[in-house]
């Protein structure tokens, strides 16, 4: 399985508003975002088909929200334990993120695959039995 934020541009060009910049320095330096179709591309050439691809962004939006919310919640606390840039930082990064994904800059997909040429995998058919609590 692969869980991995991408870009939505299939070129991978840079988010909106300087974001990419702004992570790239701050939070994640040397990091990439590639377009769904780089990622699919290489698993192919390596060996495996993607077997199931779900798009999670608004769920990760929702999330980024939620600990943006909790992060500003607890602001006296967090600036007890790190430095003001620190706090900055990763005060900006929640919250920007929520709104990249959300206004559909970037976006994060689950892929999983297996080894191409072998027989049918054991996976259920299809997601269901995640929302009716099926085990098997």
């Amino acid at each position: 399985m692969n869980h991995g934020i991408t870009s939505t541009s299939a070129k991978s060009d840079e988010t909106g508003f300087g974001g990419g910049a702004f992570i790239d320095k701050y939070v994640f330096p040397d990091g990439e975002l590639p377009h769904l179709s780089l990622a699919l591309n290489a698993m192919q050439e390596g060996g495996l088909e993607a077997f199931d691809v779900e798009n999670l962004r608004r769920h990760y939006a929702r999330t980024l929200r939620l600990w943006s919310a909790n992060y500003e919640a607890n602001a006296a606390k967090l600036r007890e334990m790190v430095d003001e840039q620190t706090f900055r930082v990763w005060r900006i990064y929640l919250a920007g993120c929520a709104y990249a994904f959300e206004n559909d800059d970037v976006a994060i997909y689950q892929i999983v695959e297996r080894k191409a040429g072998t027989r049918a995998s054991k996976l259920p058919w299809s997601r269901r039995y995640i929302y009716d609590g099926y085990g098997g």
